[in-house]
């Protein structure tokens, strides 16, 4: 086992370098800055090194996410071809997203367009509960939770751009913290560390196959969302 990964950790060092690698691993669905660290510690880069160019690859999706995922899903639940498959993301994003839009659903009833304009400018006891959920989400250093997830639960929240921006980047500064802390800790099983991550990540992929073929998308289309 230990072979193969540094087999992967050289050949991937000699074709594009450590930091490029960990880069663009940081910004791939699932893998995100979780694996990166970890494979950017075990293709010899410093824990500190690490977790910089995972923060980063990561973090710079994060508006660009929370801008378009959630409207090109929808898009998607519009056509013949993907409508399935539109539907059924969106309604995992929206699942996870029901904690923190609870207790906000009357906030928004009998206010004028003029106080909903006036409130994107200020950060309201319900915007800090859903700024530090949405943090608290992408901070769990676990597939599924990340800056892509955290993006699409934003959105669907209708936290503001800025608002759901800075959620998701102190989570994922956490996350990143947590995996950094973790691959200098115990450097020595780093390699099963990876296998475990990358084991995880297979299972999340086969059950998310599975609920996929199983699922029934009902007639409604999904809620346009998006960071307001």
């Amino acid at each position: 086992m230990n072979a193969v990964m540094e087999n992967f950790a050289n050949a991937m060092a000699s074709s594009l370098g450590a930091p490029l690698t960990v880069f663009l691993l940081s910004m791939i669905p699932l893998a995100e800055a979780r694996i990166a660290i970890l494979v950017g510690v075990r293709m010899s880069l410093s824990p500190i090194e690490a977790f910089g160019w995972a923060f980063l690859g990561s973090s710079m999706l994060a508006p660009i996410l929370l801008l378009i995922l959630i409207p090109i899903i929808n898009a998607l639940s519009r056509t013949k071809f993907f409508s399935k498959i539109g539907k059924f993301l969106y309604d995992k994003f929206e699942k996870k997203s029901r904690s923190l839009k609870e207790d906000t659903a009357l906030e928004g009833e009998n206010i004028s367009e003029q106080q909903v304009q006036r409130n994107k400018l200020r950060i309201t006891k319900n915007d800090l509960k859903k700024m530090g959920g949405t943090a608290l989400f992408v901070a769990v250093p676990i597939p599924m939770t990340g800056v892509w997830t955290g993006s699409a639960v934003a959105s669907i929240i209708k936290i503001g751009f800025i608002k759901g921006l800075i959620g998701i980047i102190v989570g994922n500064a956490v996350a990143c913290g947590i995996l950094t802390l973790i691959s200098y800790l115990f450097l020595d099983y780093i390699d099963y560390i990876i296998y475990a991550f990358l084991g995880i990540v297979v299972l999340v992929v086969l059950f998310l196959i599975v609920k996929f073929i199983l699922y029934k998308p009902s007639t409604d289309s999904p809620t346009d969302g998006g960071a307001e």
